[in-house]
């Protein structure tokens, strides 16, 4: 995701401004061998301006000054919004397009270097390679203006950072200096300003782009890592909208699933086999409503052959076995996703009116000297998703509360901020924190 694609960067920029003295850490066997080290560094940073000018401008639409603008003139064009942003945005673009060196390639990126200065320099940017894909154009759509003023801040550092070592690495045989240095480092500056009037949301750390998430194919694992197979593979299966019939079936395999896991999980974590207790009770709540659900619209066949597949797998476990507390954490993570994806299943279900809910209808009773007179039922679709028992049953017990927002900024970026302000004491001089 992005935040760990971001903090791996600002982590690695962090350690290379803490280095002085880099022409004695670089290799010093030969001028040729040095030159051919500082052609690599210079190819390693050509990946984070790479990312720094494609994030810059994913953000920028969203980013707004914060400054109060100065009234239009009518004979004049609309100033542009954003100034500080808008040229780091050129800036970036004119030292990625007017620099020399190639881009580092796929085999360069993932080969460990022995020098400690080359290894910061490939993590990082192996770092911004990776990051490319969390601010791609068609994962930012869903960004707040919040979340791309924080990632616009983050662009801004790292240009800092650049500036700063390109400034340190000058001395290096054939070092090619950063085209617009200075104009650079200005509107890095400016733009870290303007953004950090605002407040930063950092709940952007958690979005990106994530792998597909496939099936785990082939016979089935012994043990309990059968049942882990069939969880995982529910849980892919269940991509696809099921009836209601197969939605009561999956319903009933986690029921099941979570009372026959509570005694494994009581040797190990007596409150992870209570929050199992609360989640079989909370299904089997939801199979009794469920009885009055119905709707042929969907399928699920293979989520439902998967349940089958869990819950068997699961009974003809010996009643020694031991999980581990690695395998427990496993089935909770799968646990709370699938908890998530009912409940998405359910309320979906309601907006395409692919569910129908049981109502008894009231009638005259006849004399036609019957003992039993049987209720009249009837099924009609459902107005709103708050109808139905079921799903305030999966609102209030099933689905997770919210995670909070994060108010920190991460030590990543508390850490790259401190090398940045950094200054060298004088000679003589007693640091102000101990341990300096």
């Amino acid at each position: 995701m992005y935040g760990e694609n971001g903090a791996q960067m600002r982590t690695e920029l962090a350690a290379l401004l803490r280095q002085h003295r880099v022409m004695h850490r670089l290799p010093a066997d030969s001028p040729a061998e040095r030159t051919e080290v500082g052609q690599q560094i210079l190819r390693f940073r050509h990946a984070l301006i790479v990312w720094c000018a494609q994030a810059i401008r994913v953000a920028q639409p969203l980013t707004f000054p914060n400054i109060p603008p100065k009234p239009a003139d009518p004979f004049r064009a609309t100033t542009e919004h954003g100034a500080a942003i808008s040229e780091l945005a050129r800036a970036l673009e004119l030292a990625r397009d007017q620099a020399t060196a190639p881009a580092a390639s796929s085999t360069e990126l993932a080969t460990p270097s022995s020098n400690d200065v080359v290894e910061h320099w490939r993590l990082a940017a192996r770092a911004a390679a990776l990051a490319e894909h969390d601010t791609a154009p068609d994962l930012a759509v869903h960004l707040t203006a919040a979340q791309a003023r924080t990632i616009a801040g983050d662009v801004a550092a790292i240009s800092q950072a650049l500036v700063v070592l390109d400034r340190r690495y000058r001395n290096t045989p054939d070092w090619e200096s950063l085209p617009g240095c200075d104009r650079l480092g200005w509107a890095a500056l400016a733009t870290a300003l303007d953004v950090s009037l605002g407040q930063p949301d950092y709940s952007v750390d958690q979005t990106g782009w994530r792998p597909r998430t496939k099936p785990i194919r082939g016979p089935a694992k012994p043990g309990i890592l059968g049942v882990l197979q069939a969880e995982h593979n529910l849980l892919v299966r269940l991509k696809s909208f099921p009836n209601a019939m197969n939605l009561r079936l999956i319903v009933d395999s986690q029921r099941l699933l979570s009372s026959q896991l509570v005694p494994y999980a009581e040797r190990v974590d007596p409150e992870l086999a209570e929050q199992w207790r609360a989640r079989t009770a909370t299904y089997t709540r939801m199979q009794r409503e469920l009885r009055n659900v119905g709707g042929r619209l969907g399928n699920g066949a293979g989520a439902t052959t998967e349940a089958a597949n869990a819950v068997s797998r699961m009974k003809a476990l010996p009643a020694d076995t031991v999980i581990e507390p690695r395998m427990l954490g496993g089935f909770q993570t799968l646990f709370r996703r699938i908890d998530e994806r009912i409940s998405d299943v359910l309320e979906a279900g309601v907006e395409r009116g692919a569910f129908v809910q049981r109502v008894t209808v009231p009638r005259l009773v006849s004399g036609e000297g019957r003992l039993v007179h049987p209720v009249r039922e009837r099924f009609v679709p459902v107005a709103r998703a708050a109808d139905l028992e079921v799903i305030r049953t999966a609102r209030e017990h099933l689905r997770p509360p919210a995670k909070p927002v994060a108010a920190s900024p991460g030590a990543s970026r508390i850490d790259l901020h401190a090398a940045l302000i950094h200054r060298p004491l004088e000679k003589g001089a007693q640091p102000d924190v101990p341990g300096f």
